[in-house]
């Protein structure tokens, strides 16, 4: 799809390939139930079996519906792999603020952020391994939705790092902290997805995760040396 930048200063428009999207939403219990089945089975043969092995055909063999009945919702393989990368994006992003809850009394706000950008580099490269097409058409997509460029059909607000400045807020000592939480959003967002389009070796290297871990962390406490931190 063609996509302009308006209201940036320029007429210029950027051509998006967006994700593939299921074909409605199911309203009925049953019609409910019927998706989340494809999406498990789907899940299972992708994680099992590759990519390579997810068909049409192995889908419905697997999850016993019909072929009819799964293009009903998901016209083609790849909105279904789309439906449960969303799926996979809402439970990594809820265990991160689980495992933020649950880090003990004696854990540092360092600590919290390595384990935040461990956990999201890790799932960024699991699902390149999965569906590397899809990963990086994701990831574009991802920052045009970032950038305000297009607008996405579902949008995920995060909520890991107000999450992170709730369980660490002693040690967050900056003036301004809705700033300073604004460039560690747009920062953990960001970056990753560059990182996975453009290196995604570095995804798992445990440097990665320190380098990044210290910017933030920088981010998030240093004071302004002119004003008082409060």
């Amino acid at each position: 799809m063609g996509a302009s930048s308006g209201g940036r200063g320029s007429h210029d428009s950027v051509v998006v390939s967006l994700p593939a999207r299921p074909r409605k939403q199911p309203k009925q219990a049953r019609s409910v139930a019927l998706v989340e089945a494809l999406k498990t089975a789907g899940r299972e043969v992708l994680e099992r079996e590759g990519r390579e092995a997810l068909s049409i055909y192995r889908l419905s063999d697997y999850s016993g519906v019909a072929i009819s009945s799964i293009y009903e919702y998901f016209p083609t393989i790849e909105s279904l792999i789309g439906a449960i990368f969303e799926d996979y994006r809402a439970d990594v992003r809820l265990q991160t603020i689980a495992n933020i809850h649950a880090l003990p009394a004696s854990a540092t706000l360092y600590d919290g952020i390595e384990m935040v950008l461990r956990t999201g580099l890790g799932a960024l490269h699991r699902w390149l391994q999965i569906d590397s097409q899809l990963s990086i058409k994701s990831a574009y997509h991802g920052e045009l939705v970032r950038l305000e460029i297009v607008k996405p059909e579902r949008f995920w607000i995060s909520r890991v790092i107000p999450a992170l400045v709730e369980r660490f807020s002693d040690q967050v000592v900056v003036r301004d902290r809705e700033k300073a939480g604004f460039l560690a959003y747009q920062a953990v967002t960001a970056l990753p997805r560059a990182l996975l389009i453009e290196k995604p070796h570095y995804l798992l290297e445990d440097d990665t995760v320190r380098l990044l871990a210290r910017m933030l962390h920088a981010l998030l406490t240093t004071a302004d040396p002119e004003q008082p931190s409060r």
